[in-house]
């Protein structure tokens, strides 16, 4: 075909079932479209990208997948995303006031970032309780998150590609409760300016992880923009290297969740439902041969 060889062929490991290979013939299989029609093909994929390292062996189980379902999607992506939302509509109606983005402080950080990004350590001398440092530290993870995330995915190790994502997500959560915006929002008059400020933060870091996820869940992070109101301009790959690039007025809606948390039991019951109808429907049809009149002679 006239076409260039491949320079690097990457030899992945196996799925194992209870610690053996999967077999036809044994019949320890799993099948994905079973999963998929059941917990969605982004949540599939995410799994098996997040929990399995490529060129190792990966052991399998529905009860791990539930489990990765409810730790990183609901309990840390979803709710980050559910939190920040709803706050957003609660305290502002959906529309974050003008100048509550980046500070000036903040955008001389992120020039400093993206200038010599890895290789420049910082050091935050902010008085005892100063909410700037929360701020500063919150930037600094996710203005950084794009190179060590590109590494990562150079090296086909996209587990600890999306490692570095939930760091950042972990640490969005943390600013959270850090900050308190719900107290905050007690003397809008005093603290509105500050609570905005928070929730742009927020966005903002929701919009760059969701970047990065797009390829492991891309209906899922379309819905998440939607949510957050990102622009297509600041979708792309190069706005994920760039702190501030969401507008401080976009229209912010809370959705459906993105990730509801799943009942262990509950799911892993209707699992097995649909896996034995399935397994009844690819049976063959039984045909019973019509009962001989003739008798025989002995």
């Amino acid at each position: 075909m006239e076409m260039p060889l491949p320079k690097h062929v990457f030899g992945h490991g196996w799925l194992l079932l209870d610690g053996g290979k999967m077999s036809k013939s044994k019949g320890n299989v799993v099948d994905p479209y079973i999963l998929a029609e059941m917990f969605g093909v982004d949540a599939l994929r995410f799994f098996l990208m997040r929990t399995f390292p490529f060129g190792s062996d990966g052991n399998f189980s529905n009860e791990l997948l539930i489990q990765t379902i409810n730790t990183d999607l609901a309990n840390d992506l979803g709710n980050l995303v559910s939190r920040t939302t709803a706050m957003a509509g609660k305290y502002f109606g959906g529309q974050l006031p003008e100048g509550c983005g980046p500070t000036a402080d903040e955008a001389d950080l992120t020039a400093m970032l993206s200038q010599a990004m890895g290789a420049v350590g910082i050091t935050l001398n902010f008085p005892e309780g100063d909410a700037r440092k929360y701020d500063c530290e919150l930037l600094i993870a996710a203005a950084r998150l794009r190179e060590s995330y590109a590494e990562a995915m150079d090296a086909f190790a996209p587990h600890k590609a999306l490692e570095e994502i939930f760091k950042v997500i972990q640490r969005a959560n943390k600013y959270i409760d850090e900050n308190a915006p719900w107290a905050l929002a007690k003397d809008m008059e005093a603290n509105g300016k500050r609570l905005a400020h928070v929730l742009y933060n927020l966005l903002e870091t929701t919009r760059i992880c969701g970047i990065l996820l797009t390829p492991f869940m891309p209906g899922s992070c379309e819905k998440l923009f939607g949510q957050i109101g990102a622009c297509e301009a600041c979708r792309t790959w190069d706005a994920a290297a760039v702190w501030g690039s969401l507008s401080e007025t976009a229209a912010v809606t809370k959705g459906e969740n993105l990730f509801p948390r799943l009942d262990m039991d509950k799911a892993l019951s209707e699992l097995e439902e649909l896996e034995a109808a399935a397994r009844k429907a690819a049976l063959p049809a039984v045909e019973l041969e019509p009962q001989l009149t003739e008798k025989v002679d002995f």
